[in-house]
């Protein structure tokens, strides 16, 4: 009687990387330069996590990454607008008293 011998199990097939993460991503590394990329890299990013959640995909870290930049872009830019503003008023109210 011949030997059989049974094929090597195959490996499980390995998850795809959410293509909306690492758009997320790049959206927010562009924040640094253009402003409304890191509010479209946020979106994106709530997109990617939501998505990977649903279909056990890989690039989690990708879209935390995006959202952790993008909204520390936004922080920075709104707080950068309030000390802007608030030395412009300074500013005139001072020239106002003159």
């Amino acid at each position: 009687m011949p030997r059989v011998t049974p094929a090597p199990p195959t490996p499980p097939p390995t998850p795809q990387l959410n293509t909306m993460a690492i758009v997320a991503f790049a959206l927010s590394v562009l924040g640094i330069f253009v402003l409304p990329s890191a509010l479209g890299g946020v979106v994106c990013g709530h997109l990617a996590r939501r998505q990977i959640r649903r279909t056990g995909e890989q690039g989690d870290a990708w879209a935390l990454a995006a959202l952790i930049l993008g909204y520390l872009l936004l922080l920075l830019s709104i707080a950068g607008l309030l000390l802007f503003g608030g030395f412009m008023i300074t500013m005139f109210g001072v020239i106002a008293f003159m």
